[in-house]
Order: C-alpha cells, then structure tokens, then sequence
C-alpha cells in the first residue's frame, strides 16, 4: 500500500516546511473521553516580599480569559515540603523539582562562560535539595543533552565538565552589515541619511532575530524533551545574554529619535516571546541568568569618553536595554524572574529558594485543544497588599501537534533507536535550477519511508486491521537553523486475511518529495507507532 505527500524545506535562514496529503477516516474504534487538566504554580507574597503560608483551596479564585474557573486540585509547598494536600499521604513529604540548565553557548562568549559555569559547579558539588533534579543541555550551533534529569552530583558533575571542555562561540555570532558602507563606491554619493539608516536598521534586525530564532528552537525542543514529568514543579534556567554581540551597530542621529516613525525602527523587543510561551504552556518556569553584565562599555571617538548608558540617544542604550527587557519579559510570562549577574552559584540557589514555597491549583476548561492562547489570572479577594506571581498564558495546542513537537525534540536531542526497522530510500537529486533575485540553487529530492508490518500494531476493526502513524520531519544545516515542524498523521488500513501475509512479506510505504537549498544539511525523521507509543528515528546528512 502507498501513500504520498509533500514536504518543502527552505533552510537559508528560517526554514519552511509543509506536508499535505489527502488523508483517508479513520475508523472510530474506541470511545476517547479526553480531560483537559491545567496547573498553574502561584508565588504569594505580602508586601515585604514574604512567602505567604496557610492560605486555603477557597481563598484562591482563577480565571481563564476573564471567566472564573472551578478550582479542582490543590497543592501548597512550604519551604520545600507539601504543607497541604488532598492526598494526605505526601503531607510533609519534600515536593519534587526537576530543574533544567540550557548553556546558550551560540550567545554567550568564553570569560562569562568560565565564570558562570564554575559557580554553578561549586554550588552543585555541595548537594541538591531533596527531592530535586537537574538535566543539562548545551547549544552552540548543535544541541546536546549531557545528563537528563538526575539527583547524582557525580554525574551533574560530569555533564558540567563536559560544557566546559566545549568553547562557547557568541564572538562568532557578531552582527556585520552589508550595508555598513556609507558611500557608493562608483559615484562617491554618501548614503548618511535617514533612509541609508533605515535600510542598516532592517537588515541588523533581520540577522538579529536569525540567531537569536536558533536558540530558541534549541531552547524549545530542550523544553519538550523533559516536558513529561508527573508531580514535579518544573524549572528551567535559561543561561544566556539573550543577544548575541554586535560588530556594527546602526547608525542614528539624534533626530532620527523625534521623527514620525514607529519605536520599532531602533527597537526590537519580544525575540524570546514563542521560546517563553511554550515554556509557559509546558508549564516550565523559567529563570534568565545573564552573565554578560553590560555590554555598553564602547566608547564613542567623537567624545572621547565611554558612552553613557543613559543616554537615550544612543543606540547603544536601546540595544542594551531590548537585550535585558526580552529576558525580563519572557521570565515574567512564565512567572519567573531574569537574573543578571556572574555568580550562577547564587543565581541557583535564589532559584531553588524562590521555587521552595507556591501554591499549585488546576481547573478543567471546556476546550480540548483549541489551538488558543489563553490568559491567566489568579486572585485572592480581601488582600490587595499581596502579590501574586505565575504564568501568564498558554496555548491550547492540538495532541497531534504536541506528539509531533515531542518527536521532533527527541530527534533534536540525539535519539536514534529504529525500534520499528523503518528504512529511508532517497531518490538521487534533480530538477536543479536558479530562483529569486539571488539566484539560489534549490534542489528538489525525493524520499521513500519503508515501515514493516511485522513491526506495526494493527488492531481489528470488522473486516479490516487498522493502525496509524505519524511521520515528523525536521532539517538542521550547519549554521544551526532549523525547518518548520513538517508532520503528519497517516491511517494504515489492511484487509484482516491479508494481516498475517503483510506482516511476514510487506511493509507500509511513505512517500514524500522536499525541495531545499545547497548545503550541508542533516534531515530527521521520526516515525510514531501512534497506537503502541512506538518512535522510530531516521538521519539523513545532506552534501547538496
């Protein structure tokens, strides 16, 4: 039996990719009642900043865009330990934390590297809390898993020796600019004004958000590999100065500043914002550790002095303060908090003291992946004097796509178990050609998936045997960017006398057809047994 689709895959900066296919019903052959059950983790404190205790089920009232919920679960922790339950058995027992470290080599450079990273080695090597976890994860243009979550102090140990041993790459992240030239070299015409400046703010912007955009794609399969963890506060630590260094940074005269133009000409805030709203719909809380400090330290030639960093008229001041407010404000969607300074020693253990004492309660929306942003607001009536910290929103994300992000994380994070024996046939390259003003060469490359029966599981439905898959396809090239998520679900139907034949001599067929740019390039492919909970993964490293 065949089946076909499509995949398009442009991976220059930010890839795209579609998959489509006429799909056949599926047929109903269980009854699937599916409950929609959302945590949110509450920080209380008064107006010292004290963690509130003692504080009941019906003191809390919570919202879901506006309209009150019906509060199911409650759980209070109080330094560290369930204070209140209705499982009275976990009663004074250590709540479970699984803290995640994401080392943003891609960004950070080698001195704050060094320093951040041996004080959270001389904090870990005294023990963890009871009851906590830390998995650590690096990206530096690849993304490794050196521990997944894990209590051991030997092995934490070793997963932070290994991201020393790998050299942290932000000086080669530095932003240059096409359009630095400021004079046109045929005519000796100068380009210094507004417009000349416009068009250097754009393509600065435009190779900001790039890098920028791959850390968090690495950020966002990081997160959906260790999403799944039942009972567990979940924390991530984002180490990172959250924009790479600039080489070139616009240029602007003061005026440019009181012109009728939007803030966004020399402002670009919310890079982090997709990367910060899967952590919140994960219900991750994510802390921000940058330990660049600051980075307007240049100075300016024409006053022979360092740039204020008040000054509001520089760009420098704008860029600086842009690269603290998107680590600010993706913490807060997610009621965490950004933290800038070099001693990461301090900074985990202010994470591990904030994330000691909260109050956890769930609701039941209606909705069942909806594919919505929600908002969120919690509320405790009689006490205005209180301040209540926790995740803002969430997507309400189909189960599909949750399972083909999950997959795709787990191909991103290094699986290469073939469980289900599926071979990939590649068909050799062709229909070569230019495209686009500059003039790139694209490469379209046929793909055949061989999944065999004999490791499929086909349930009986009447006269047929049924069963499903889903193929998830990702493309990764050697600068670190990633494709869209490509996936698609695929019902397998064979006649019920026919089973035992196909299983002993045939296997299920996927075609696809994907058209990409030159380069060296690695496709992932991952193939679910959606009925058995089955993944198969398949890498294929492209030389175009």
């Amino acid at each position: 039996m065949n089946t076909s689709g499509r995949i398009v895959l442009g991976v220059a900066l930010a890839a795209t990719s579609v998959l489509a296919q006429e799909r056949p019903t599926p047929p109903a052959f269980v009854s699937e009642v599916t409950v929609n059950n959302v945590t949110v983790d509450v920080k209380v404190v008064d107006a010292q900043g004290v963690p509130v205790s003692g504080l009941r089920k019906q003191d809390f009232k919570i919202l879901e865009d506006g309209k009150e919920q019906a509060v199911t679960n409650f759980l209070a922790v109080t330094g560290g330990q369930v204070s209140a339950s209705a499982d009275g058995s976990i009663v004074g027992q250590p709540e479970p934390r699984q803290i995640v470290l994401f080392f943003d080599l891609y960004e950070l450079v080698e001195p704050d590297k060094r320093v951040v990273l041996q004080s959270i080695k001389d904090q870990i090597a005294g023990g963890l809390p009871p009851a906590e976890t830390i998995a650590v994860v690096s990206y530096d243009g690849a993304l490794r898993v050196h521990t997944p979550p894990t209590a051991s102090v030997e092995k934490l140990m070793a997963a932070l020796k290994e991201v020393d041993r790998l050299p942290a790459t932000g000086l080669q992240r530095q932003i240059k600019l096409s359009a630095f030239r400021t004079d046109d070299m045929r005519t000796g015409r100068s380009y210094g004004g507004y417009e000349y400046r416009h068009t250097q703010n754009e393509e600065y912007w435009n190779e900001m958000r790039r890098v920028v955009g791959a850390v968090q794609g690495a950020f966002s399969a990081a997160l959906d590999r260790f999403a799944v963890a039942p009972g567990a506060r979940k924390v991530v630590v984002l180490v990172s100065p959250g924009f790479p260094r600039a080489e070139n940074v616009p240029i602007y005269r003061t005026y440019d500043f009181f012109r009728d133009t939007p803030a966004s000409e020399y402002r670009n805030v919310g890079l982090l914002e997709r990367a910060a709203q899967l952590a919140s719909e994960l219900e991750y809380t994510l802390f921000a550790l940058d330990p660049s400090g600051f980075s307007n330290l240049d100075v300016d030639a024409s006053r022979s002095r360092p740039i204020g960093f008040t000054d509001v008229a520089n760009v420098k001041f704008w860029r600086e303060a842009d690269r603290k407010d998107n680590l600010i404000q993706a913490a807060h969607l997610t009621g965490g908090e950004a933290i800038f300074t070099a001693d990461g020693g301090a900074a985990l253990a202010d994470v591990e003291r904030l994330t000691s004492a909260f109050y956890s309660l769930a609701f039941q929306p209606e909705h069942v992946g909806d594919g919505k942003e929600h908002k969120l607001r919690v509320e405790i009536a009689g006490h205005p004097e209180y301040k209540l910290t926790h995740r803002q929103s969430y997507v309400d994300r189909p189960a599909e796509q949750r399972e083909a992000e999950q997959t795709r994380a787990a191909l991103l994070t290094g699986q290469t178990e073939n469980p289900l024996g599926v071979e990939l046939v590649l068909d050799k390259p062709s229909g070569k050609f230019r495209f686009g003003a500059q003039k790139m060469k694209i490469y379209k490359i046929g793909a055949e998936l061989r999944i065999p029966y004999a490791h499929l599981t086909m349930l009986p439905r009447g006269p047929v045997a049924w069963g499903q898959v889903q193929v998830v396809v990702v493309v990764t090239d050697e600068k670190g960017n990633l494709s869209d998520l490509a996936h698609q679900r695929v019902p397998i139907q064979v006649p019920a006398e026919k089973l035992e034949e196909a299983k002993r001599r045939g296997y299920f067929t996927y075609r696809m057809t994907f058209e990409t740019e030159g380069g060296k390039q690695s496709m992932r492919i991952g193939v679910d047994d959606v009925l058995a909970h089955t993944t198969s993964a398949i890498v294929a490293d492209l030389d175009l």
